[in-house]
């Protein structure tokens, strides 16, 4: 039975500890608590842990499945780079390619045609979310970075730290054109079977629909529904942020590549996270070559989000010896739709964590960057 331990409080197991953490988050009122919270331990020999706690919905019963599968925000980019970076190593592919022309892109901007594969990795591409970075269906990202001037920033690729979700949507893009398949069957095979996540991006190819958590955010005074509600139209191929199924059927490589949310729309549970995680941190090429920094903020090459990015690689956020952030942690941290979190490899212990906090505020409003972490996720990270 596990010891219980105030907000804050320490544990011999760090496990035990954040799970007090979490616990204590889902028994106080929204906006200072959570509506649900889960966390998950991957040991270096293999052992795996995990626990949730609140509810699925506000009033509803708590929840009891650490199995369930939520949509995880950005912690998506992560397994996104991992199937560039297996695209790398098996030959089809070179970081240092022209993005116009890996995929053909006769009318892109000026300033996009000097864009690298590894100017898009590690957010150095000069593109920005200012103007936006959804495209609905059936619209394609290129066409909307034609017509939106304010995702263009200005600055030279490979100069400037800028974190944009567009980034990961051509990514997307990329693997589709390179692989002459859909973005779901190479994640799949490529990263997901691999890590042992049976989840997948928008709902794609997942059998397994019933074991979800919709998201709530906390806006306006009241938790809010966002995304993967009731309502939604679960027996369709692919399932839009706004319940709307999609037909597969008339599918072109690198055409309906945002459909599947590259950079946010992985479905996954808790555990499913911390083996992604565990997979980032692999001793082989490919976990080798996807931590290799390519950025570290040096005062004016970048926006660090309040000094919370210190160092990027190929999709992943690197710490070692941040002041607020004390372990060797590598991974991606996840923020949108009420949803925070993190899957994080600790470089030091060969430990695999992540964390799932849900119906949160959002922490971005009215800021120019990215936010990514509230006091109670840094605390979550100071255990690891």
């Amino acid at each position: 039975m596990r010891k219980e331990a105030p907000l804050g409080g320490y544990m011999d197991d760090p496990f035990d500890t954040i799970c007090a953490h979490i616990e204590a988050l889902t028994a106080r009122p929204a906006p200072e608590g959570v509506l649900a919270g889960a966390l998950a331990r991957i040991s270096p020999e293999g052992d795996e842990r995990a626990a949730i706690f609140g509810r699925a919905t506000p009033g509803g019963p708590p929840v009891e499945d650490a199995g369930v599968r939520v949509r995880v925000a950005s912690i998506s980019k992560a397994a996104t780079a991992r199937a560039v970076v297996e695209t790398v190593l098996a030959g089809w592919l070179s970081l240092d390619e022209p993005l116009v022309e890996v995929i053909g892109w006769d009318d892109a901007p000026a300033q996009v045609r000097k864009v690298r594969i590894r100017h898009l990795l590690s957010h150095l591409s000069g593109l920005t979310d200012h103007g936006g970075y959804i495209v609905d269906p059936p619209g394609s990202v290129t066409a909307f970075i034609e017509a939106t001037p304010t995702a263009l920033s200005g600055d030279a690729p490979g100069m400037f730290f800028r974190y944009a979700n567009l980034n990961y949507v051509l990514l997307g893009q990329v693997l589709e054109v390179v692989r002459g398949e859909r973005f779901d069957s190479i994640l799949r095979r490529l990263v997901l079977e691999p890590a042992g996540i049976a989840g997948g991006f928008n709902w794609a190819g997942v059998d397994e629909r019933k074991r979800r958590l919709p998201l709530y955010q906390w806006t306006g005074g009241r938790l809010v529904l966002q995304v993967d509600g009731p309502e939604a139209e679960w027996d369709a191929d692919l399932i839009w942020r706004d319940g709307a199924g999609q037909s597969l059927e008339d599918w072109r490589p690198g055409v309906q590549t945002s459909w599947f949310s590259p950079h946010a729309g992985l479905r996954m549970s808790v555990s499913e996270a911390a083996r992604l995680a565990r997979l980032i941190g692999r001793d082989d090429a490919a976990g080798r070559m996807q931590r290799e920094v390519q950025w570290a903020h040096d005062g004016k090459n970048g926006e660090d989000g309040d000094g919370l990015f210190q160092r990027f690689a190929l999709g992943l956020s690197v710490y070692e010896g941040h002041p607020r952030i004390p372990g060797k942690l590598v991974g991606h941290a996840g923020h949108a739709l009420g949803f925070s979190g993190g899957a994080w490899f600790d470089q030091g212990s060969g430990t695999a964590w992540a964390y799932f906090l849900l119906g949160m505020p959002d922490l971005t409003e009215g800021q120019d960057e990215e936010a990514f972490y509230a006091e109670d996720e840094l605390f979550i990270l100071r255990q690891f």
